[in-house]
């Protein structure tokens, strides 16, 4: 049986209105599940890499934040508690 795995949402998809994040909180939670190589993804990809430099935020505090919300709302207040510039 092969088990499949959700795709992260697309790219030009935002949150915040920021292009990518939506797709790097997916990618995010998919690492922290061990998940992301049945996808044949890589998180942080260096699309990831830019937008969390652009945040400036690193990915293991990135990823830490997205596996503790419940919601991308929960992701963007969490982030701006850290100091993340989020402008679009």
């Amino acid at each position: 049986m092969t088990t499949t795995f959700p795709e992260p949402r697309s790219g030009s998809e935002t949150v915040a209105g920021i292009p990518w994040l939506a797709r790097m909180i997916d990618k995010s939670r998919l690492e922290a599940e061990g998940t992301i190589t049945a996808l044949d993804l890589e998180y942080p990809c260096p699309m990831d890499q830019r937008l969390l430099s652009q945040l400036g935020v690193d990915a293991k505090t990135f990823q830490a934040i997205t596996t503790h919300a419940n919601s991308d709302a929960e992701i963007i207040e969490a982030l701006q508690t850290a100091g993340a510039s989020l402008s679009a």
